[in-house]
């Protein structure tokens, strides 16, 4: 962190965007649902008057605490009725999505007016991603693993079918709030944190921004 911000004081790591805009977005007369949720943990953070994590497994870890609930199931068919939430949010999820539009049509369904969809994904386009993606499964979670730190069950198949920042700032049912290109920079093994932070910094110059490997996008139910 000193290096970072001595190198790059303006940067933030993707999980202060993504944080930041749930703050703003939670509390009192929210009614959140979190796709993906994986531990749970998100909803137990952000009370809400309703805060609903799915996901399509129970993760080992999850929690399940009162009044957060947990509920496994399929994004591709929601078991809830229409217009019941204002947030939902897909936090490193989006990219495991065989069918995004039909999962998209579910959101908006069960969107109210004005509601907003956080998502936080990978940038199909980062040449880093692109280079990740020629593993094959095993050795990709061998490598998530050392560098990053990941378990087997935050790994799962990637499709990468609405992962670029063209596809998505441009999603027909919603309208764009927000848009951010992040250089995840979270890295346990201190060579590949400087090899992240070198490309970071490439990436600040004109035009080469949208090159970094995280966006985080907000969107609204038009």
């Amino acid at each position: 962190e000193t290096l970072i911000r001595k190198l790059d004081p303006s940067y933030r790591q993707r999980w202060e965007i993504y944080d930041g805009i749930l703050k703003r977005l939670t509390g009192s007369g929210a009614r959140w649902l979190d796709g993906g949720c994986g531990r749970n943990i998100a909803i137990e953070e952000f009370p809400c008057d309703i805060t609903v994590g799915m996901d399509v497994y129970r993760h080992p870890d999850a929690l399940h605490t009162a009044p957060a609930h947990l509920v496994i199931g399929n994004m591709e068919k929601l078991p809830f009725n229409d217009r019941v939430f204002t947030l939902v949010t897909l936090n490193t999820v989006v990219e495991h999505f065989e069918n995004p539009s039909v999962v998209l049509k579910e959101i908006y369904r069960v969107l109210r007016s004005g509601g907003h969809v956080l998502i936080h994904t990978t940038n199909k386009n980062s040449p880093l991603i692109m280079f990740g993606n020629l593993f094959p499964e095993s050795l990709r979670l061998l490598l998530m693993k050392k560098a990053f730190g990941a378990q087997k069950p935050d790994v799962f198949k990637a499709y990468h079918r609405l992962n670029t920042i063209a596809a998505l700032r441009n999603i027909g049912e919603f309208e764009l709030g927000e848009l951010h290109a992040v250089q995840d920079l979270n890295c346990s093994n201190r060579i590949v944190f400087l090899a992240l932070l070198v490309f970071h910094l490439i990436t600040k110059m004109p035009g080469l921004w949208k090159l970094r490997t995280n966006i985080i996008v907000l969107l609204k139910k038009k």
